[in-house]
Formats: C-alpha cells, structure tokens, sequence
C-alpha cells in the first residue's frame, strides 16, 4: 500500500512526523503572537489609567 502512495512506509512516518513537528510548531508561534497582542494592549491601558491618575492629582494640566 505504501508503494501506491509514492515512498516508503518509514519515509512516509518521517513526513508525517515532519508535519506534525510544524503544526506544533506554527501552534507556539500563533500562541505568542497573541501574548504580544494582550501585553501591547495591558501597556496601553496602563498608559491611560497614568495619564488619569495624573489629571485627577493635578499634575497634570
């Protein structure tokens, strides 16, 4: 059967082992591009609540 599919079995598992290495892989990579979605928009929330707390201390024209 393995022969009707162009390669060997062990050729076939290495391929496959291959791709699965790369959906892992590509998983980390979309996991952290969310992380550094969340952090940017964390800082720009922290950036706003400063610039509050500024204008209600009055420290801040």
């Amino acid at each position: 059967m393995s022969e009707a599919f162009g390669g060997s079995a062990r050729s076939i598992n290495r391929r496959i082992d291959s791709l699965a290495r790369e959906r892992d892989s590509i998983g980390r990579i979309l996991v952290q591009a969310e992380l550094h979605s969340v952090r940017e928009e964390i800082e720009s929330v922290k950036q706003s609540l400063e610039q509050i707390e500024e204008l209600l201390c009055g420290t801040r024209n």
